[in-house]
């Protein structure tokens, strides 16, 4: 029982990051630091081996610093999805609590 009910709430999880997901690549800004993100990475191709965990050594500072661009961007992305699923749970807490009647509408 226990078993079956972590799987359903892995899957609804599942289900509810790639809507957010989908929800944040319509926004503005989102989009904005992985087009950023991606452009950094073009431009500079050893960020990608570094990513990958092909590599280590940044040959020269201007990688180092593309390295740290990349990472920021990442970070604003990982923060905003972060964001997003908090806010998410909280108003499918309060849908909830208005359905079985502890919140009235």
């Amino acid at each position: 029982m226990v078993r079956e009910c972590w799987h359903r709430l892995e899957q609804n999880f599942d289900v509810l990051e790639d809507e957010i997901t989908r929800r944040l690549r319509s926004e503005e800004v989102y989009m904005m630091w992985v087009q950023r993100r991606i452009a950094i990475q073009v431009q500079h191709p050893f960020i990608k081996d570094v990513m990958d965990g092909d590599s280590s050594v940044f040959p020269n500072d201007q990688d180092y610093q593309a390295w740290l661009e990349v990472k920021k961007t990442l970070d604003e992305t990982t923060r905003m999805e972060r964001m997003a699923l908090y806010w998410q749970g909280h108003v499918d807490c309060y849908a909830y609590l208005k359905k079985i009647g502890v919140l009235k509408p």
